[in-house]
Order: structure tokens, then sequence, then C-alpha cells
């Protein structure tokens, strides 16, 4: 029970015990980030309405305001440009929180549910049907697969 093969076997095992715990861990503070910066988005849009209220008030109150000056200005959007980030760009870690993460939490979680007989092939089938990216594509090379040899 103390052979190589054996011991190698319990590393390896230990060691993707510790990367899914890091990845788990990883993603319930990401998850927090985010609850935070939604909360902090949602504040900053209360924030914009209530001295927009204000500021309407104000000329209303003082009469110089017209029809077309009461009207809220839109908040300025960061062009699409910002919007998309270069995901060659990002490092390791965010690129695969931002791209593989959530989809394979959401495989695991399946697999565990249905402990299939056999889990990668299931796993990688989960994967391939949930790609966001593939939206229909069959395993065609260039659409996020690697070419067979």
């Amino acid at each position: 029970a103390n052979t190589p093969t054996a011991k190698s076997q319990r590393r390896n095992e230990t060691t993707k015990k510790a990367f899914f715990t890091i990845i788990i861990m990883d993603l319930s503070q990401q998850q927090q980030i985010q609850q935070q910066q939604l909360q902090q988005l949602q504040q900053q849009q209360q924030l914009q309405q209530l001295l927009s209220q204000q500021k309407m008030q104000q000329g209303l109150a003082s009469g110089a305001m017209s029809l077309g000056q009461m009207q809220p200005s839109p908040s300025p959007q960061p062009p699409p440009s910002q919007q998309k980030m270069n995901m060659k760009s990002l490092p390791i870690r965010a690129y695969l929180d931002q791209t593989v993460v959530p989809i394979l939490l959401d495989g695991m979680a399946e697999l565990v549910k249905e402990r299939p007989p056999n889990p990668i092939e299931y796993l990688a089938s989960y994967l391939l049907k949930n790609d966001p990216q593939r939206a229909g594509a069959v395993g065609l090379p260039g659409q996020g697969m690697p070419p067979t040899m």
C-alpha cells in the first residue's frame, strides 16, 4: 500500500483537492467583491438620481429651467472598446476566472449530483454543451477547440 505508485496517486488526489478548494474559496471571494461592487454601483446610481432630482427642484423653484433642461442627462457610458477587455492581456487567474471557472464549477456541481460512471466524459460533455462561446458549433477547429491530429 506504500508503493511509489500509491504515494503518487495520494499526492495527486491531495493536489486536486487543494486546487479545487482554492478555486472555490477564490470564487466565493470574487462573489463577495462583485456584490460589493454592485452595491457601490447601486449607491452611485441612487446618488445620481437624488442629485438630478435636487437640481430639477432647484431649477423649478427658480423658474430658470426650460422643459429641455429638466430632463436628466444620461450618465456617460464608457465606449464599447473599453468595456471589452482584451482576454489575451489578462493575467492567467483573471482569464480563467472570467472564461472557464464559472461554467466549470456549474459542471462540477452537476457532476456531484449525477455521479456518472465516467465523470471525465460527463464533465467534458457538460462543458461543451453549455459553452456560451460555442453557440451551436460542434467541435470545429477555430471555435475554441484545439485542432485534432
